[in-house]
């Protein structure tokens, strides 16, 4: 994941985690939000031109769900041979109501809010630091590639 939930992960005091446990995120993510700023930047898909805007959250993965069960991949399959990247866009105009209807059709090439394609390889460059959280590890980068390796991983049942 990128941006708004992966720098509350990366950013809550390690002392208000142990004292606050889970709550600790919840209390940091609302101290954060009244200064919430997008992540301006573009995407870059090889073959194609780059599409410039600003994120708030976004979610890569060959599985539709994340930590704790949630669903961020909704068409995302294991065995594809690609990546689902989902992207909450910062747009003029917030509509909540827009944006829960857009979550039911994610990838309508009309949405405002979400932004949502199925891809084998692609990088998202940024003005700033994005805050990332890389199956657990935190980083932070202005440059970073998403590729698939199709069959690499071998699985026993």
């Amino acid at each position: 994941s990128g941006g708004f939930g992966a720098e509350i992960t990366a950013t809550t005091p390690v002392d208000l985690k142990k004292k606050l446990g889970g709550t600790a995120y919840t209390l940091m993510g609302v101290v954060k939000a009244f200064n919430l700023e997008p992540y301006e930047g573009r995407l870059l898909v090889p073959g194609e031109e780059p599409l410039e805007g600003a994120m708030l959250f976004m979610a890569v993965g060959n599985s539709r769900l994340a930590g704790g069960g949630f669903e961020v991949a909704p068409k995302a399959r294991l065995d594809d041979g690609l990546l689902d990247l989902a992207i909450l866009r910062h747009q003029p105009g917030f509509e909540p109501g827009r944006l829960l209807a857009e979550l039911k059709t994610i990838d309508d090439p009309d949405n405002k809010f979400v932004y949502y394609r199925q891809l084998p390889e692609f990088t998202l460059e940024a003005q700033k630091g994005v805050h990332y959280n890389l199956d657990g590890e935190p980083t932070q980068e202005t440059k970073i590639t998403f590729s698939v390796l199709p069959k690499h991983l071998k699985v026993a049942f």
